[in-house]
């Protein structure tokens, strides 16, 4: 089978204060869902915004910083992960040359089996204004293909609207990095939107996880969604049981 991940090409964020915020995407998003991916023998293919490689967030390869972003308990191999996250992107070819956005046409998503949306906060400052990937992510509805995306990879369907005007995914189950984890970032109350209020706004029937940080992942018809980094291996897995149960 054959999955497009795409993901975010900035590497800072216009904070509401004017900063630009260093960014990017966020590691263990894109490498664990990609590792799985292809270790199960599906070809997987990247695209950004432009065709720009991507950035990582560099607090997200940086093993001082993982602790904080992992549910209170769980098992510190934050050293052993920041390694292979870094490995695995500096030996990843789709990541220096990665297909434009605006490069790919109805049949050019047809081809592909399923769609995978990596976040990080530099997703904010792309994913949700570009009109050709609404379009590209209308074709893939349209064409009924399964989307699973992470914690701020969600941004990409903000702008979604139907032929009519509503958001399609109106009424489904969903989850996505919590207001609560973003009030213990170090961007509080100067991020552009708070991701749970937009998806809610939308009308999205939105969960969490009991903790912050801990892992939790919704399906809902052709839509999987993962909270935050640390579901990042439960969503690829419950996605890969998706594709192969067809």
């Amino acid at each position: 089978m054959r999955i497009l991940v795409v993901m975010t090409a900035k590497a800072t964020l216009h904070l509401l204060d004017g900063e630009q915020h260093p960014s990017g995407f966020w590691a263990e998003e894109f490498v664990v869902p990609y590792t799985l991916f292809t270790e199960a023998g599906h070809t997987v293919d990247v695209a950004t915004i432009g065709g720009e490689a991507p950035t990582v967030d560099r607090t997200s390869i940086d093993p001082d910083f993982l602790r904080w972003v992992r549910p209170e308990g769980s098992p510190d191999q934050d050293a052993a992960n920041a390694a292979e996250y870094v490995r695995v992107i500096e030996r990843t070819p789709q990541l220096k040359q990665p297909l434009a956005v605006e490069s790919l046409g109805e049949k050019d998503i047809a081809e592909y089996d399923a769609l995978y949306i990596s976040g990080g906060h530099g997703a904010i400052g792309d994913l949700p204004k570009s009109d050709e990937l609404a379009q590209l992510l209308r074709w893939a509805i349209g064409q009924d293909k399964p989307i699973a995306t992470v914690c701020h990879g969600h941004t990409a369907l903000l702008s979604l609207r139907d032929g009519e005007g509503h958001w399609p995914f109106e009424g489904y189950r969903m989850t996505a990095f919590s207001h609560d984890e973003e009030l213990v970032t170090n961007m509080a109350g100067r991020l552009p939107l708070i991701l749970e209020a937009e998806l809610t706004r939308l009308g999205a029937r939105y969960e969490k996880a009991d903790a912050i940080w801990d892992s939790h992942v919704v399906v809902d018809r052709r839509l999987t969604t993962g909270q935050n980094p640390y579901s990042s291996k439960a969503l690829a897995e419950t996605f890969l049981r998706q594709l192969a149960e067809g």
